[in-house]
């Protein structure tokens, strides 16, 4: 399922246009110029970002690359300013200083133009000393796993397996009876599957905490060999909701070791993510683990 194509109608099946101009704003982020003379500065001070690339194409390549604050050291663009973008490029010829390191592309030939140039960012800030992640609206997308518990927003999108999870928190259906106590706010889930017709799902903070997964006997239930069978978990607390993959027994009150998911959880990177160390994430059948040093 491509991001580009299928997600992106999937955002718009109500006549909802808030996640899509959030989609659009993806390709806007390049331009953010980053204060050169600010890098020179914190240049010594700043951590690399050093990352592994496992790519799962025919040979099952490795690659491993370095940024620093001003960027890929080996780009291809060759520019130093902050800012390291990746992407597919049909032929070096046509790079046109468009991308800093080239991701393979598994996708069908026919796609390939649709697919031609950045897929996503990577960008140092100078204020924190934080490198960040962003999609940038093509290919397959950008996915980041879960490694902890994360706070679920508004146009989340999570994939599990061959599914896609849109949340949205609050009363969507009467925009003049949107709930005041946020400690009721409900948490809507928009599920888009491959072996499922759309299914729309309301739960409430007092029915968490909420498991998905293979199981009949899981809250959420899909039907989908790639998934555990509990996979992930949702929880509330202090007017927010949360989601960690694997089973958390007794949600956020959990105190034993969590039972991961074998395949994992992986929200979509629609705006800019710090970078942590040990973070992956995965584009394009590629996938990426990050390492500061």
């Amino acid at each position: 399922m491509k991001l580009k194509n299928e997600i992106l109608q999937i955002y718009n099946l109500d006549d909802n246009n808030k996640i899509e101009e959030n989609m659009t704003i993806v390709t806007d982020i390049e331009q953010t110029l980053v204060d050169i003379n600010k890098l020179k500065k914190v240049f010594s001070n700043a951590k690399k970002l050093v990352i592994e690339i496992i790519s799962y194409n025919k040979d099952n390549q490795y690659f491993k690359l370095e940024i620093d604050p001003f960027g890929y050291i080996n780009s291809k663009r060759r520019k130093k300013d902050g800012v390291t973008y990746f992407g597919f490029i049909l032929d070096d010829r046509d790079n046109n200083n468009e991308v800093d390191f080239a991701i393979n592309n598994n996708d069908n030939v026919s796609s390939e133009g649709e697919f031609n140039g950045r897929h996503f960012m990577i960008k140092f800030n100078p204020d924190d000393l934080n490198y960040y992640i962003k999609d940038l609206g093509k290919g397959f997308g950008t996915f980041i796993k879960i490694l902890g518990w994360t706070e679920i927003k508004n146009n989340f999108l999570l994939n599990i397996g061959e599914n896609y999870l849109i949340f949205s928190i609050g009363d969507d259906n009467d925009e003049e009876n949107e709930f005041d106590d946020k400690n009721n706010e409900p948490l809507n889930i928009k599920i888009v599957s491959v072996n499922i017709q759309q299914k729309n799902i309301k739960i409430l903070p007092s029915d968490c905490p909420i498991k998905i997964g293979r199981s009949e006997e899981n809250n959420i239930f899909i039907d989908d060999d790639l998934l555990s069978r509990v996979h992930c978990t949702i929880d509330f607390n202090n007017n927010k909701w949360y989601i960690i993959d694997g089973n958390a027994k007794n949600g956020l009150k959990e105190d034993k070791e969590i039972k991961n998911s074998t395949n994992g959880s992986w929200i979509y990177a629609f705006e800019e993510t710090p970078i942590t160390d040990k973070l992956i994430f995965k584009a394009n059948h590629n996938l990426f683990i990050c390492n500061l040093v």
